[in-house]
């Protein structure tokens, strides 16, 4: 029997039974603890195998599905940022959001200039605490950062150049986001360029872009003992770290079971591994692991399993029944409604201080004579 501890690191080729000699028992032990779980299960080897046994036990199972997006719950990934931000905790929501642009903007080629990326997540940031800051509750969503960010490309960005003239320069948004609004035009519409880009990885696709504006998956409201399935690729798992790492943010204990985790780049692993949580890291490559996280991030394991000799596995299960997505209506900001207020408003502002100095100037001139 390999002896397991809160921090483990299994490393074994493919056909080495990680999954279904350690990983599926581990599974099975924490859902007979009744601990709450979330799993990335990119095989869907887990879903397949636990969620009856999950059922059975009384867990709320949730699946954010980036494979296939009729077979998902919902996950709104400005959600429990927003709820922070509103409840006065603005540092930590603050933070929520930059660690979902870095994950979204991230440019993992080392030979890049991270200029571009950094001024990417800089506007991100900006805009979601526009967004924040002015638009209703069921508007938060990544709809409305794309209708914002249209706005600095019409007009040449006049309207939020203006918005940005009347905020005070120690503003969040301002710190965040003038190094875009005031950059030269050129520069400008690279930085935009990048953010398209990399948005328009999961906003083109019209049912993922949906799920991505509602929450069955609502951790600001996760309190019965739950297990969540990420179920993604390559090109999305960006989005299934996000979801990682705001779980990892919470003040609860989940267990993390990180299967397939070869090339995965996640935030939040080196805070986890810290805190000493209950982790199952498991990868085929150890010189890839090593080269994306440091020559010394295998010592922060408390455990590492390189031996499967010994190992009897569990089969994998056929359970097919997923959650079913539906398109639903989703309201966005109204940005160019927001921006005609806000140049009405200024407009009467600066008239009304142009009426005070001119009559501030009759008098001085009549006391004169």
């Amino acid at each position: 029997m390999i002896r397991v501890m809160n921090t483990n690191l299994i490393i074994g080729k493919t056909g080495s039974f990680k999954t279904t000699g350690i990983l599926f028992k581990e599974v099975d032990e924490v859902i007979d603890e009744g601990n709450s779980l979330i799993i990335l299960d990119k095989k869907e080897e887990y879903y397949k195998t636990f969620k009856e046994k999950l059922d059975k036990r009384g867990y709320k199972s949730l699946v954010l599905n980036l494979k296939d997006a009729y077979k998902s719950d919902s996950f709104n990934p400005l959600w429990l940022p927003y709820k922070l931000h509103k409840e006065g905790n603005k540092d930590r929501a603050a933070e929520l959001i930059r660690d979902l642009g870095t994950e979204i903007f991230r440019d993992d080629n080392k030979n890049s200039d991270p200029f571009w990326s950094n001024a990417s997540i800089n506007y991100f940031v900006s805009l979601v605490l526009i967004l924040f800051k002015e638009a209703k509750e069921d508007e938060i969503n990544l709809y409305s950062v794309q209708v914002l960010l249209s706005m600095t490309t019409k007009d040449k960005g006049k309207d939020v150049k203006n918005y940005f003239d009347n905020l005070d320069p120690l503003d969040t948004i301002y710190m965040a986001g003038s190094g875009t609004v005031y950059a030269p035009s050129e520069t400008k519409s690279s930085i935009i360029s990048v953010i398209n880009q990399r948005l328009n990885v999961f906003c083109i696709k019209e049912q993922l872009l949906n799920n991505l504006a509602f929450n069955d998956i609502d951790l600001s409201n996760l309190d019965e003992k739950s297990a969540i399935f990420i179920i993604c690729d390559d090109l999305s798992q960006r989005l299934g770290n996000v979801l990682i790492d705001q779980v990892a943010s919470l003040d609860k204990k989940f267990t993390y079971v990180l299967d397939n985790f070869d090339g995965v780049l996640l935030s939040s692993l080196n805070d986890l591994l810290d805190r000493r949580e209950r982790v199952y890291v498991a990868i085929r490559n150890e010189k890839e692991f090593t080269e994306s996280y440091g020559n010394y991030m295998e010592d922060k394991f408390e455990n590492i399993v390189d031996d499967f000799s010994v190992q009897e596995k569990m089969k994998v299960g056929n359970y097919n029944d997923y959650p079913k997505a539906s398109f639903r209506k989703v309201n966005y900001f109204d940005a160019a409604k927001f921006f005609s207020k806000e140049h009405e408003k200024n407009k009467g502002d600066a008239n009304f201080i142009d009426f005070v100095n001119k009559e501030i100037k009759s008098l001085n001139d009549f006391d004169v004579k």
